[in-house]
């Protein structure tokens, strides 16, 4: 054992050292030679004949000098490196496969890392704090409707005071303030959390303490914690700011301790207020804006401890529905600001993910095989030398899969190196725009695994291009055809790889069309434009504090909060509407083109015939007050406007815009959709609704102009009730830049009561260009795969037609001499690979027409093009004649005198 260690680490060291042990070699292999020389010349011999005749004792040098190496050094690794070096030379003098073939596998393989990056950092991300993986959230779990409830505080004082296997027992919810400062005030997002949060994550503060129980009693002073970014752009980096003011409102809180940099737990907090854990009331909305956590006590796994939390249980399971079933569970505390799914899903899920990114790799490097197997077969004459001496099949197919594995290892690299480009870019973008709810466990840099993930496709990519050509090539009949260099056998693609071609072609035919009407229906908002001048309306959302006026079950001189608010918000339009640069003011809950989604019914239509994607049942809906459609010109078309009868409750009312009609009614041959009966069935997230909710019919009074114009959804709209709600967004037309008038309003605003507070006060068309934003990428993304399988499709057909001519060289330049015009050679030469497109085509023509069936696009977010079928097949024939006419035009030069003499 000892001997073959030292034998080993010899072989490393000479490694290592090649190139001294090849000098200190060579110079021995001289001073042999120079000894031997002399020997010889004393014997009598001319010098001349003493060294050849050395030379020849002592052997070549060469193979000495290969020897040498072999027996010293590993020579494993110099045979990989040389076939290495000789696959970077291949893919240099085969520049159009590298550049297709690069482009494809960079573009499967960059999708495949963000794939792997988000699944990391959703499901399974690592917390930034001590002993991180052991801090976990509870959670009110709904069986029935498959999401999380709100979290009564009894039952969190419950599992606080009987828990045992788990410690620093604690809760936040997050809330909106007002901060008041010098320069005004601005609204900002605060962690009301419990003390033992800060003992959990194990972080002393930088300044000052933090919080502690004490603060969380109802009569202790208010107080507030700063986070270090809050600390250094607000407060100037002050080192005295502990014991300073700071206004929430109305109300003062002492600064007590600021936090160190990159401290943002719970979630991306800068502010920490106490949270007083009564047995009153609900934490609010379990998750992401409330959370219970704890860590495991030490010892303890998570299952014993989920075991305890199962068998304590909830007070009695409650809910809006009778047959709703409540229990608790414990995830990891990543998870709980995943989304409503169970955990044992999300390895399936995780799963289904990564096999759905293989098998997108699979295609370009299907195509990508194609190329490499053509290129082979054209290397006819250097393979059989090589078998000729005595190089084995295996080795052969080792070279080529080596060289696609370079072609791959450098997509790989350019695809990190894009991944980590664009997600410095993304975290740098949503700084500038002060972006929330960004967890600050999350790390925009490539992690080791997912580094790793990427190596692993780039060898899933080069043995699916690399391996199976090579094998397919080097087979027993081509080892055959390649051995009998001088009998003129011409090697034919065979049956397998042409049908690949055809199969190629009527995929791209298939999917092109889809995406053309993908891409027009994203972009086409954004082309035409809203219909109206977005520019000149200005957005805002308008709250109250926590603590002035919500809380539902309260009221304040005999009147509740939302009466309140509403005669607040009833102030706030008066004044804005005697403003000189105010045109109009309406509100609405909703930024026209941004409401929620919800399924609907429709009585007496059926709307369940459209294919497979078909969401024709999912309508926008919104809730907006008289004056909305006299705000933005699009007025009523059929029937009426909202009346103030409408607002009350049993009247049930609301009207609908002609993308809906147009969408849902248009089969009802011009009979007027007024009068007709609409109900709700569930939500987009699927949130079932309660028996009475869904029982509730309302009636559609009237018809407006869709808003967007060219948004292509259809949209509700229901009166909006005031004293409904504690929020609403307000909608202003202005006669200047809506920028302008931004100041005002919060002047205007702050009048009013110190506790309403703006959100995203926005220009209307700034929010729709965001918008666009996404939209555009989604596109840029869907024309980079297409135009991916479209130069693929065409570097299979251009290896079809190069691999064609030069098999019939000799064909060419016999018909050439017996007198055919060039263009007849020309059909001749062509006539193989446009029949092989022309089937291809006629297949993917079918093909486009089922998915058009099948997969309504225009439902599936798309927009319908007239014609686009027919028209994506003569894109895809021009391409198609595009890469076959140039290996076409250089058989014509192909001279006939030289290959009759070779023949």
């Amino acid at each position: 054992m000892w001997s073959r260690l030292r034998a080993a680490l010899s072989r490393v060291g000479g490694f290592i050292h090649a190139r001294k042990l090849d000098r200190d070699f060579a110079e021995e292999l001289e001073a042999h030679l120079a000894m031997a020389e002399e020997e010889k010349v004393r014997q009598g011999l001319p010098r001349r004949e003493a060294r050849r005749l050395a030379r020849v004792e002592l052997g070549g040098l060469t193979q000495l000098r290969e020897a040498g190496r072999d027996a010293r050094g590993l020579p494993a690794i110099d045979t990989f490196w040389l076939d290495v070096k000789l696959g970077l030379r291949m893919l240099r003098k085969s520049w159009g496969l590298t550049l297709v073939g690069g482009l494809a596998m960079t573009l499967a393989i960059g999708i495949g890392v963000f794939a792997f990056w988000f699944l990391e950092m959703s499901f399974f991300p690592t917390l930034p704090l001590p002993d991180g993986d052991r801090i976990v959230a509870l959670q009110t779990w709904d069986d029935e409707g498959h999401r999380r409830r709100d979290t009564p505080m009894e039952d969190v004082v419950r599992w606080r005071d009987s828990l045992r296997s788990l410690e620093d027992f604690g809760a936040f919810q997050s809330v909106r303030r007002n901060l008041v400062t010098e320069d005004g005030w601005s609204p900002v997002t605060v962690a009301e959390m419990t003390a033992s949060g800060f003992h959990l994550t194990r972080v002393p503060p930088l300044l000052g303490r933090p919080l502690v129980p004490g603060d969380e009693a109802a009569d202790a002073p208010p107080v507030v914690v700063l986070g270090h970014a809050v600390w250094r752009s607000r407060f100037g980096a002050d080192p005295g700011v502990v014991g300073s003011r700071v206004h929430f409102g109305e109300t003062a809180h002492t600064v007590v301790g600021v936090m160190p940099e990159g401290f943002e737990f719970p979630l991306d907090h800068g502010f920490w207020t106490p949270l007083r854990i009564e047995p009153h009331g609900s934490l609010r909305d379990a998750g992401p804006e409330g959370v219970v956590f704890a860590r495991l006590a030490p010892g303890v796994s998570e299952q014993t401890a989920e075991a305890e939390l199962t068998a304590l249980g909830l007070l009695e399971p409650r809910g809006p529905s009778a047959d709703e079933r409540l229990r608790p569970r414990l995830v990891p505390y990543a998870f709980a600001f995943t989304g409503d799914f169970e955990p044992g899903e999300t390895p399936w899920m995780v799963r289904l993910i990564l096999a759905a990114v293989l098998l997108l790799l699979v295609p370009p490097c299907a195509n990508i095989a194609i190329l490499v197997y053509a290129r082979t077969i054209a290397r006819q004459q250097e393979l059989a030398s090589r078998f000729a001496l005595g190089a084995s099949r295996g080795r052969i197919v080792v070279q080529l899969f080596l060289e696609v594995l370079v072609l791959a290892a450098a997509a790989t690299g350019v695809a990190l190196a894009l991944a980590r480009l664009a997600g410095q870019g993304l975290r740098d973008t949503l700084t500038r725009q002060g972006a929330e709810g960004i967890p600050f466990w999350i790390d925009f840099n490539l992690s080791f695994k997912t580094v790793l993930f990427a190596v692993f496709l780039a060898l899933v990519a080069a043995a699916v291009a690399g391996v199976v050509p090579a094998l397919q090539a080097t087979g027993r009949r081509m080892q055959s055809s390649f051995r009998a260099l001088g009998s003129h056998g011409q090697v034919r693609l065979g049956r397998t790889w042409n049908a690949l071609v055809v199969v190629q072609v009527a995929l791209t035919l298939a999917v092109l069309p889809s995406a053309a009407e993908m891409a027009w229906g994203t972009m086409r908002e954004g082309v035409l434009g809203p219909g109206f001048d977005a520019e000149s309306y200005l957005t805002a959302r308008l709250e109250v504090d926590a603590g002035r006026l919500e809380g539902s079950g309260s009221t304040v001189d005999g009147r509740s909060p939302e009466a309140r608010f509403a005669d607040l918000q009833a102030d706030l339009l008066r004044l804005l509407r005697a403003e000189s640069q105010v045109l109009g003011v309406s509100t609405a809950s909703a930024v026209p083109g941004d409401e929620p989604w919800a399924a609907i019914e429709v009585e007496g239509v059926t709307l369940s015939d459209g294919g497979l994607l078909d969401n024709r049942d999912l309508m926008r809906f919104n809730h907006v007050d008289a004056g909305f459609f006299e705000l933005f010109g699009n007025g009523v078309r059929i029937g009426r406007g909202f009346d103030g009868g409408d607002l009350e409750p049993s009247r049930r009312s609301l009207i609908v815009d002609q993308t809906f009609v147009d969408t849902l009614l248009g089969g009802l041959g011009g009979q007027n959709p007024l009068g007709r009966r609409v109900r709700y069935t569930k939500t987009l997230e699927g949130e079932p609704l309660d028996a009475a909710a869904v029982a509730t019919w309302y009636e559609i009074v009237g018809v407006v102009a869709p808003l967007p114009e060219h948004g292509g959804h259809g949209t509700i709209y229901h009166p909006r009730i005031p004293g409904d709600d504690l929020g609403a967004t307000l909608l202003m037309r202005t006669a200047v830049d809506p920028s302008v008038v931004v100041e005002r309003l919060r002047e205007l605003t702050a009048a009013v009561d110190p506790a309403l507070r703006l959100d995203k006060v926005l220009p209307l068309g700034e929010i729709y260009r965001g918008q666009q934003v996404g939209n555009n990428m989604g596109v840029l993304s869907l024309t980079a795969v297409t135009l991916s399988v479209l130069l693929l499709s065409a570097a299979g057909i251009y290896a079809l037609m190069s691999f064609t001519v030069n098999q019939r060289r000799r064909e060419i330049g016999i018909r050439a001499a017996l007198g055919a015009r060039p263009r007849t050679l020309l059909l001749g030469i062509l006539r193989r690979a446009l029949g092989r497109v022309g089937v291809g085509a006629l297949v993917g023509s079918l093909l486009a027409l089922g998915v058009d069936r099948v997969l309504p696009i225009e439902q599936a977010g798309g927009w319908s093009i007239p014609g686009v079928v027919p028209a994506a097949a003569a894109f895809m024939g021009l391409v198609a004649l595009a890469a076959a006419a140039g290996p076409a035009l250089r058989g014509l030069r192909v001279d006939p005198i030289e290959e009759l003499r070779e023949g």
